[in-house]
């Protein structure tokens, strides 16, 4: 009985054939692909400046490493690969944009 009465409550009606709708929400269901651009735009205007000040970080410690090594061969190809791996994740990061930004303009135009 209290599980029947829980279940009553938090359900809602469903109906056959169409999209829900979320109140407060503009959107319809299923989304189109202009809003799901849009949502991937939104997330990676966050996502960008945190990854990009965490590559600018990771050049920074893997300079440090390489200035402290001291001349050890194996310190020093550590802060290579450091430095080589932030880098390459800074290129990826900027490639991810662009592409992102060419596909969001041929979206809107």
């Amino acid at each position: 009985m209290i599980i029947e009465t829980v279940l009553r409550i938090i359900s809602d009606k469903v109906y056959a054939g169409g999209g829900y709708y979320v109140p407060g929400s503009p959107t319809t269901w299923p989304p189109t692909l202009d809003q799901i651009a849009t949502t991937f735009d939104g997330i990676f205007d966050y996502i960008f400046p945190a990854g990009a000040l965490l590559a600018v970080a990771m050049l920074i410690y893997g300079g440090y490493m390489w200035i402290i090594s001291g001349g050890d061969p194996a310190r020093k190809q550590q802060a290579q690969g450091v430095l080589t791996w932030s880098v390459i994740g800074l290129v990826f990061l900027f490639l991810i944009k662009a592409i992102l930004t060419v596909v969001i303009n041929y979206l809107y135009s």
